[in-house]
């Protein structure tokens, strides 16, 4: 039998049950918050009422997480020859957009992106069926569906996107294999298939849910002059392997952009209502210990609040075309707050006037008051700060409470 590397089913396989058990064994065991009970938990979300989408209201949504998609335009070394993130910017003033603060750093990928989908900031194992936001677009008459042009084996998510509730979901097995032209699928190409997809479904007269993680941009990136494109005027001091890391990068950017905005414009010419929420999943691989940073001469010391964006902060944006402003009475636009992957869905529903289910509504309190959890940090009301009020520590204490019972309490 032959395996793969970077399977870690096959990796436990090769090496016997003993050793895959007592590897796995404490990853499998949650422990519950301090004084977590399972009756006050579940009493907090009673308080409040699920609700439903009106049908008039619903919308399509297509979300994108975007790998290592970073902007560092605003960084004071860099002088740029050709501006790669010049579309992004524009799709910027035409969006609600602000940023998106990890708890990752180069990788991690599914931290982000199980965030966003649970609303949780402690995940479980999700070995079982969780709740999750799939699911509630899923109870609300929704195709839920989406594609990652990838091996599905990589954290699991041939089997733990069906827990948390994906009809289907398309990856390198079962659809991509046959476009892959290189050793991977270029955002381009991923993208105008996650729009034939959308497309497609309009046969079923259903609103549509597609959550989608791109794999172009994945570092590490060539120390060689690869793509004879530079980007940044080379200053003094820059290494040559450095220097074409950096390049390398922003080739793959503009690209990605270029893949968005090319997307975006024909979404705007389409005649249903569409909602499509983009963001990066955590900052690039810039060179071994961070060496294009330092190069950089960035801040990367997260006990700062300039520290903490430069090395955790990745853009998002929530766009709407003109029919879905229509129907959701909103112009989708402006600057938005610092948000953590787990608020993003309440940031999007709040702008499109959903309520949401129970749990959707108990975090909204929490968000009107946390709006960024971060293990090294936080913000409260809009403040960085590594310390909260005692009052916000209790409300974070409950929260804690409750999302525990919500993550492990699937509801049927």
């Amino acid at each position: 039998m032959q395996f793969n590397t970077w399977s870690s089913i096959d990796q436990y396989i090769s090496r016997g049950t003993v050793y895959s058990f007592l590897h796995s064994y404490t990853a499998m065991r949650k422990v519950p918050p301090k004084g977590y009970n399972k009756k006050e938990a579940k009493s907090e979300l009673d308080k409040y009422e699920y609700s439903n989408i009106p049908d008039e209201k619903k919308v399509n949504v297509i979300a994108i997480m975007l790998e290592a998609y970073s902007d560092l335009s605003d960084v004071e070394e860099i002088d740029f020859k050709i501006d790669p993130y010049r579309k992004w910017h524009v799709l910027e003033s035409q969006s609600y957009s602000g940023d998106l603060i990890t708890n990752i750093f180069a990788g991690g990928t599914v931290d982000t992106e199980r965030k966003f989908l649970t609303g949780a900031t402690n995940l479980p194992t999700l070995r079982k069926r969780t709740n999750s936001y799939v699911y509630y677009f899923k109870e609300q008459g929704y195709t839920v569906e989406g594609s990652h042009p990838s091996s599905n084996f990589f954290y699991n998510r041939v089997n733990i996107n069906k827990n948390l509730g994906f009809d289907n979901y398309y990856f390198l097995e079962n659809k991509y294999e046959s476009l892959l032209n290189a050793y991977f699928i270029r955002d381009n190409i991923l993208l105008d298939e996650i729009v034939k997809l959308y497309k497609e479904n309009k046969n079923t007269s259903k609103p549509y849910f597609s959550f989608n993680v791109t794999y172009q941009n994945h570092g590490p990136y060539p120390t060689e002059d690869v793509y004879h494109k530079q980007y940044v005027e080379r200053k003094k001091g820059y290494t040559t392997e450095e220097y074409n890391i950096l390049n390398s990068y922003f080739w793959g950017i503009e690209d990605t952009t270029n893949a968005v905005y090319d997307m975006i414009q024909e979404l705007k010419q389409d005649d249903e209502p569409v909602v499509c929420i983009l963001f990066g999943d955590h900052k690039p691989w810039l060179g071994n210990g961070g060496s294009v940073y330092t190069m950089l001469e960035m801040n990367m010391n997260w006990n700062s609040e300039e520290g903490a964006k430069n090395y955790y902060s990745t853009p998002y944006i929530i766009w709407a075309n003109d029919k879905a402003k229509e129907v959701l009475n909103n112009k989708f636009v402006g600057s938005g707050e610092d948000i953590s992957p787990n608020f993003l869905m309440n940031k999007f529903f709040e702008l499109a006037g959903y309520e949401g289910n129970e749990y959707m509504k108990f975090t909204n309190e929490i968000f009107d008051k946390i709006n960024v959890i971060n293990t090294d940090f936080y913000y409260q009301d809009g403040e960085f700060t590594k310390e909260l009020t005692e009052e916000n520590k209790k409300l974070l204490e409950k929260f804690n409470k409750v999302q525990y019972y919500q993550m492990n309490e699937f509801k049927k």
